[in-house]
């Protein structure tokens, strides 16, 4: 005869219900992310259509990346919810190792971001000037999230303003020939300290216009690159950056707890019923 009568529970409806509301909030998140990104796409798709040539096509891609993002969410959190809620450990095991593996991805990618920090810059260096540098001019979205990080930031280029060189329409010389572009040896509106507009809502593009000649004004633009401007930025704001990172971890290690907590739960009802 069964243990325990019709009625009995081994199952903690503290652990159920808290794993289960977390989830349910982080599943609705993922559906308004998708839903963002399929909304971004489609607007984009109107105006602009690029094909996807390469992997940095889509890591550059805000649309791309809220959908990619929202799908990852939007699954974790229905395995999470409805795992919780049906009690199914085939669920909550899946949610269990999925959180651990996001979990250990980041740890190991911080780890080896730090300990490898100086060819980790180079590399991401690189990769930031010939992806969103180069093709500036290229892709709307990019060029949109670019002048928003330059003007938030106070920023110009990636290691210095002169990165803009690498552009074909604001290089000074294009492979030693003259540039016939209009924005030659310019740099984007975005880059301009004061950003004087020729009526409004419309920037005056030329407002950083001769300073990348021998000699231009370069007062009239932000000199510092984005990467220092940034770092210099979560150096001072250091006690928040921490405390963010701090709590995704912690975030992640309850859930992980609840989970696996849940699960075990699960299995020993399970157990003591076929006894």
């Amino acid at each position: 005869m069964p243990c325990c009568g019709p009625v009995d529970s081994f199952v903690s409806p503290f652990v159920k219900y808290v794993l289960f509301f977390f989830n349910f909030l982080c599943w609705l998140l993922g559906g308004v992310l998708i839903g963002i990104g399929i909304w971004a796409y489609l607007e984009k798709q109107k105006y602009y259509n690029k094909e996807i040539e390469s992997v940095y096509d889509v890591i550059f891609d805000l649309a791309i990346i809220f959908l990619v993002l929202g799908a990852v969410i939007f699954i974790l959190g229905y395995a999470g919810c409805i795992g919780a809620l049906r009690e199914n450990v085939y669920l909550l095991k899946f949610y269990y190792f999925a959180m651990l593996l996001i979990f250990l991805v980041l740890l190991v990618g911080a780890v080896l971001a730090f300990v490898f920090r100086d060819k980790f810059r180079q590399r991401f260096t690189s990769l930031l000037k010939d992806n969103l540098i180069i093709t500036y001019q290229d892709d709307p979205d990019k060029q949109s999230t670019i002048d928003w990080l330059q003007e938030q930031l106070g920023c110009c280029g990636v290691n210095s303003y002169r990165d803009w060189n690498k552009n074909q329409y604001y290089n000074c010389s294009s492979e030693g020939k003259y540039n016939p572009s209009p924005l030659a040896c310019s740099v984007p509106h975005s880059c301009c300290k004061v950003q004087d507009t020729l009526m409004a809502g419309v920037p005056n593009i030329l407002c950083g216009n001769g300073v990348l000649k021998m000699g231009g004004d370069s007062s009239l633009v932000y000199t510092i690159g984005c990467i220092d401007a940034a770092l210099g930025l979560v150096e001072t704001q250091l006690p928040i950056v921490g405390g963010i990172a701090v709590g995704i971890c912690f975030v992640l290690l309850i859930a992980m707890f609840l989970s696996y907590l849940l699960a075990r739960q699960v299995e020993d009802q399970m157990l003591r019923w076929s006894i």
